[in-house]
């Protein structure tokens, strides 16, 4: 990491909100923070190893297609980092590739084309040292990450049939909204589809526990584990 001089402890606590591995994706009331500095970010560092960044002071941190820039080991790691910076009621929003959905893509069409984007989607641009896809993310992996982090997942969304839009809190008892959110990434192995996750939430709401909810899901056809 580059090193970051005692001076800079305003600079960092400047505002609530980080925006990691930031590339050129600059945004206004961020602390944006890049490995590279010809990007131009507030703060040149490695976002796998924030020293000097406070512990449990940010409410949001936005990691837009990081993760997947790293090693499996450092991504792990930088999970674990980003966790710590957390605060307890604040958010975690990452967005990364769905090996699965990856996969989906690659057997829908047989030709050279679609290969092409398909190798572009799971490797990367590679226009720089440092834009290789290096690592790939299923919910059981991710789920295994958010839970030795002390996190729960709250929301997923899968945009384009490849890419996951995630958001992590702090672990409590979860909402029936984020319950579901999990129960779905859990059990099935996907994002909530939205006229299915309307219908289970009615039914929590008027009702049904959450143990019978789970036991719906598990005996589902399309059930990933066993009830």
């Amino acid at each position: 990491m580059t090193a970051i001089a005692a001076e800079a402890t305003n600079l960092l606590t400047s505002s609530k909100r980080l925006n990691l591995g930031c590339g050129y994706d600059r945004r206004e009331g961020y602390l944006n923070v890049d490995l590279n500095d010809f990007h131009g970010p507030d703060v040149v560092a490695d976002v796998s190893n924030l020293v000097g960044f406070p512990t449990g002071f940010y409410d949001e941190i936005l990691a837009q297609d990081v993760l997947e820039h790293m090693t499996r080991e450092v991504s792990k790691k930088a999970f674990f980092e980003w966790a710590r910076l957390l605060s307890p009621t604040g958010v975690m929003k990452v967005r990364i590739p769905s090996l699965l959905g990856l996969l989906t893509l690659f057997n829908r069409s047989w030709n050279a084309e679609s290969h092409n984007q398909f190798v572009h989607l799971m490797f990367g641009t590679q226009a720089y040292n440092g834009d290789f896809h290096l690592a790939g993310f299923t919910p059981p992996i991710l789920l295994e990450m958010a839970e030795g982090a002390g996190l729960m997942l709250s929301s997923a969304i899968l945009k384009d049939d490849w890419l996951y839009d995630l958001e992590f809190v702090k672990r409590r008892e979860p909402t029936e909204e984020e319950f579901l959110h999990q129960l779905y990434f859990e059990v099935l192995g996907r994002p909530a589809d939205p006229e299915g996750f309307a219908g289970h939430l009615d039914n929590l709401r008027s009702g049904r526990s959450r143990g019978e909810t789970r036991a719906i899901f598990a005996n589902s056809p399309e059930s990933k584990i066993s009830a």
